[in-house]
């Protein structure tokens, strides 16, 4: 087995990045049209295309036959020199048996993957490489990054909404959220008042009995947080912040880090501030603001300039 890898996320915003330093490029090299590899290829080749001007085509890949076949109805005049566009180049076959199948047309091919790596079978001709020890992840095959799907091995056999994974926080969403002034003027005191609470009269429509808790409380307060999970039948994963890596005011970044290295795409959090963090951090994830009995989905994007909002 692979060794477990962080999530490398590519929201829209990424992929246009990534896309844009190779267009001027690909505008001086003569291509005639853009064929994406359905459907990871689509977004990033429709985005080639426009930003070419070139007209957009697509193959599709059975993987259970290995078989290559035209996508679109219209297909490109043979001979074309063609950029073929798909979102990774992964362990697989699809990219090579799409380019021979291209070849065996009569097309020049040069290949563009959004990302790739050192055990990738083909090397693109254009690409980013991904980090050491990061992989890839998109917001169209946005549960692909879980252990439930890469038990697959990439023939899912249920709808792929099923293979998400989820995270919760903690205070705020099974239990109330003390005020904080609370823990300064009295620390033990409202410890051991938080451990006597009862968990939320309202809590999310989710299966909480193993599912993953994300806190900020601090690693030292691990054994009364258990204590209080397993008496009430959270029998979940717990991870808590480490005080040696990030301080109290680091606790969105722990989580959204956290996200990533555990590969979750779905994130419920109590605190509006941080679901505005974690989201700008993760980008891929799904992160859902919990009020305490309502779930609204958050989305962010940093602004370095209020001038230009």
């Amino acid at each position: 087995m692979n060794p477990p890898r962080s999530s490398y996320p590519y929201d829209y915003s990424r992929v246009e990045a990534v896309m844009a330093q190779y267009l001027p490029l690909w505008r001086a090299m003569g291509f005639d049209a853009v064929v994406a590899i359905a459907r990871g290829g689509l977004a990033p080749g429709l985005m080639a295309s426009v930003g070419l001007s070139l007209p957009l085509y697509a193959l599709f890949y059975s993987r259970a036959d290995r078989k290559v076949s035209w996508y679109t109805a219209e297909t490109p005049r043979k001979p074309s020199r063609i950029l073929l566009v798909e979102d990774i180049a992964g362990r697989g076959t699809t990219l090579s048996d799409s380019m021979a199948y291209l070849h065996e047309q009569g097309h020049e091919v040069q290949v563009f993957t959004l990302a790739y790596d050192a055990d990738s079978r083909i090397k693109p001709d254009f690409g980013q490489e991904m980090p050491a020890g990061m992989r890839a992840w998109f917001p169209w095959e946005r549960t692909s990054i879980t252990e439930a799907f890469d038990r697959t091995a990439n023939q899912p056999d249920r709808p792929e909404h099923e293979y998400a994974s989820w995270a919760i926080d903690l205070d705020g969403v099974l239990l109330m959220d003390l005020p904080e002034h609370l823990y300064a003027q009295a620390l033990h005191d409202t410890l051991a008042q938080r451990d006597l609470l009862l968990p939320s009269e309202t809590l999310p429509g989710l299966d909480l009995s193993d599912i993953t808790i994300i806190t900020g409380r601090p690693e030292q307060d691990r054994e009364r947080t258990q204590a209080w999970l397993s008496r009430h039948g959270f029998q979940g994963p717990l991870v808590m912040r480490d005080e040696n890596k990030y301080s109290a005011a680091q606790t969105a970044t722990h989580k959204a880090q956290t996200i990533l290295a555990r590969c979750h795409t779905h994130f419920l959090e109590s605190d509006a501030g941080q679901a505005l963090e974690i989201a700008n951090q993760t980008r891929v994830a799904q992160v859902i603001w919990w009020t305490g009995r309502q779930a609204f989905l958050v989305h962010a994007g940093e602004i370095h300039d209020l001038r230009l909002a």
